[in-house]
């Protein structure tokens, strides 16, 4: 067992604080914290977010696969509120069955394993491509901030080109997306912070309103255009409809992936054992992802509301309550997982994990991500003879919601 996987247990019977995701100090590290709520509090008050904590595996499960009791329909407006670019109509997230089916269908297509298969070629060509820019700005042998130069760009070049979005402003997509995201903690923030967060989030509306214009004027094979012409039940989507949708992809696809990365290459420098077996075994790069996925997962939780009073873990849930369901709570929980405070790549698991949700919203960009990362990754073995962060300390980006490096320094030298 690692040393730093040994210690969640011993803080977590410790603590001085009570969970609150919106302290700096637990966002920097919530493991034990989850760790306290599923023994003491499986469900759990939350002040500072009117709403109510569910910790276990079993109880999140629940809540994710019953729609009829737990709503997703508030859970982009509790999230972003008034920073949430297209607020006019729903997002494909926050929708109850059977309309949500109606549109996943139609989004589906182009996230089907095999469409996703298709892109793999292209993947690697754009790694290559972003590791030959770093060695023509920096060097065979330097430094650079590996998520600004590799793990942010990676992704949103790969989505631009499903998307059909220019990949010239990929740096900007980041930008936006994490400031968008960062909406969800703007009870903490001041005026300047949310003034930052209104310019992205007015900036990613503005971009892809004229992106539509320009695809109704001059469709392409692309799925902005395929959204544009698609039809649901003989209805086609509005232009604020495509455009709330195509925003939704951007940030699907860029924070997933672009976090998974980061985070992968954070549990390499802590393991370095890990690390030189990888790349001596790329074949077992899948299932390192699988467990990254599980101990430090790139979405920490999701919000759904109930539709009438409702108990859980013998908790009282009036109607209308808020509840911040805990993937990755549920991810570490020790009647799923054994040892699961330990970070174990050979770990042989039945049960399914809460990474990427279950239930109706099971997120659809699932594959794309994982192939991705592990196409990402097997590149990166093979151009660089080292790749590490120069520090243990991790800077990562200011959100509950979501987990990964804001910035990762690291050292590296091609092969």
């Amino acid at each position: 067992m690692n040393h730093q996987d040994s210690q969640y247990a011993a803080q977590a019977a410790n603590l001085a604080k009570t969970y609150d995701p919106l302290d700096l100090e637990i966002k920097q590290d919530p493991y034990p914290y989850y760790a306290k709520l599923r023994r003491d509090e499986p469900v759990k008050w939350i002040e500072g977010l009117q709403a109510f904590a569910v910790a276990r595996y079993d109880d999140v499960d629940t809540v994710l696969k019953d729609a009829s009791i737990f709503s997703s329909a508030q859970f982009w407006p509790a999230l972003l509120g008034e920073f949430d670019p297209v607020p006019e109509v729903p997002p494909m997230i926050s929708m109850d069955p059977p309309n949500h089916m109606q549109l996943r269908k139609l989004v589906n297509r182009a996230f089907l394993p095999t469409q996703v298969n298709a892109l793999t070629q292209r993947t690697v060509d754009i790694a290559n491509q972003l590791i030959d820019d770093l060695a023509e700005k920096y060097g065979s042998e330097g430094e650079c901030d590996w998520v600004w130069d590799f793990t942010s760009l990676y992704p949103v070049t790969v989505i631009s080109e499903v998307l059909g979005v220019p990949s010239e402003r990929r740096a900007e997509f980041k930008v936006w997306v994490d400031d968008v995201l960062a909406a969800a903690n703007r009870a903490a923030y001041g005026p300047e912070r949310l003034a930052e967060i209104r310019k992205s989030s007015d900036a990613v509306r503005a971009f892809f309103e004229e992106l539509y214009d320009q695809r109704t004027a001059n469709p392409g094979n692309d799925m902005i255009s395929q959204l544009i012409q698609a039809e649901v039940d003989g209805v086609r989507l509005t232009r604020i409809e495509v455009i709330q949708m195509a925003i939704l992809l951007l940030i699907g696809g860029v924070e997933t992936t672009t976090n998974l990365l980061g985070n992968s290459l954070v549990e390499l420098k802590r393991r370095p054992e890990v690390y030189a077996r990888l790349r001596k075994e790329p074949a077992l790069i899948p299932q390192f992802i699988d467990e990254v996925l599980r101990f430090n997962p790139v979405v920490q939780m999701i919000f759904r509301h109930t539709t009438c009073n409702t108990e859980l873990a013998g908790v009282h849930m009036p109607k209308g309550s808020a509840i911040m369901v805990l993937l990755a709570s549920a991810n570490r929980d020790e009647t799923k997982f054994s040892d699961s405070e330990s970070f174990d790549m050979d770990r042989k698991s039945s049960v399914p994990l809460m990474s990427f949700g279950q239930g109706p919203h099971f997120c659809l960009g699932k594959y794309l991500s994982l192939m991705e990362t592990r196409s990402a990754l097997e590149i990166v073995f093979k151009r660089f003879e080292t790749l590490e962060p120069v520090s243990d300390k991790v800077e990562w980006i200011d959100s509950y919601f979501a987990r990964g490096p804001h910035h990762l320094r690291v050292r590296y030298k091609l092969s």
